[in-house]
């Protein structure tokens, strides 16, 4: 079974399930329609303004979860580490900065491991307290 890549995560979260969307239509459309109607004939040319808003925004909702909002979405999402850092125009400071970045990763990695560390340390002495417990009530039932 192979893990789903962090772009494949981002597009099931940025399109919500086909049933949702539908429903999202049918009822904007239900709202949008009447309102639309009620605008018209009680305000003249400013319902047909908010009718041509409602149209445009029916639109947008008919189009939501498509490939290019759905690239937009990943590409804004995706962390920026492959791209090289931007000169400042300063040597000294570039090296500086850096030396700081490099530094900063290896404190990450180092935290990062350390938090596995604890979680591992954490399970086991939870697991140890399972097992005692458990004992305890084995021997304690009468045989």
């Amino acid at each position: 079974m192979t893990n789903p890549s962090p772009n494949d995560t981002i597009r099931t979260l940025t399109r919500p399930p086909l049933v949702v969307q539908i429903l999202a239509i049918i009822g904007f459309t239900g709202f949008a329609i009447p309102v639309s109607i009620i605008a018209m004939n009680q305000f003249g040319a400013l319902g047909l303004l908010l009718a041509a808003f409602l149209a445009y925004q029916w639109t947008r909702l008919a189009g939501m979860g498509t490939e290019a909002q759905i690239d937009a979405a990943v590409k804004l999402l995706k962390p920026q580490v492959d791209e090289p850092r931007p000169s400042s125009g300063n040597a000294s400071f570039d090296a500086y900065r850096s030396k700081l970045m490099d530094r900063l990763e290896e404190e990450q990695a180092s935290f990062d491991g350390f938090l596995e560390r604890l979680r591992d340390a954490k399970d086991k002495s939870e697991f140890d307290t399972f097992l005692i417990e458990r004992e305890k009530s084995t021997s304690a039932a009468p045989a």
